[in-house]
């Protein structure tokens, strides 16, 4: 992390009555998606309409990365890459790409919240990437889904 990021998870450490501060954490900072849809997306985190993101397990694998899991925090940054809030994954789940169920959609809260807009997005978010992660057809691909609470803002 770098000091603006440092200081704002301290900022966040620092509202915490001690005996909610956590013992051992994992914090990374990115933005909510792309640098161009991150403002976007955080604006749907602070409505509270957006309470999970997905990813490509194959991206993980790729990369050498653990996957992600319960208790990690993320620092979200806006387009300016300057932090905005705080989230912590509160569960995740795994499916195949086709069968990505409604209640993600939902969840991620962003166009018409449906399963059809949320695979179009998706799709295409994840097109450029797919021969990178040996991935043949999206279909059969692993989406790994965070559900989040917002703790910081």
């Amino acid at each position: 992390m770098n000091q603006m990021e440092t200081t704002f998870w301290n900022e966040y450490l620092d509202s915490l009555p001690t005996k909610y501060v956590p013992s051992s954490y994992f914090v990374e900072a990115s933005p909510a998606g792309d640098l161009s849809t991150t403002d976007g997306l955080i604006a749907l985190y602070l409505s509270g309409k957006k309470s999970a993101g997905s990813s490509l397990v194959e991206d993980f694998e790729t990369m050498g990365d653990p996957l992600p899991k319960e208790g990690i925090y993320w620092i979200i940054l806006d387009g300016k890459s300057e932090p905005k809030l705080i989230v912590k994954t509160i569960k995740t789940e795994i499916h195949q790409f086709k069968n990505v169920p409604e209640h993600v959609a939902i969840a991620e809260g962003e166009g018409d919240s449906s399963l059809e807009y949320w695979k179009k997005v998706h799709i295409e978010f994840f097109g450029p990437y797919l021969a990178s992660w040996n991935i043949k057809n999206i279909d059969e691909a692993h989406v790994i889904t965070e559900f989040f609470e917002v703790v910081w803002k």
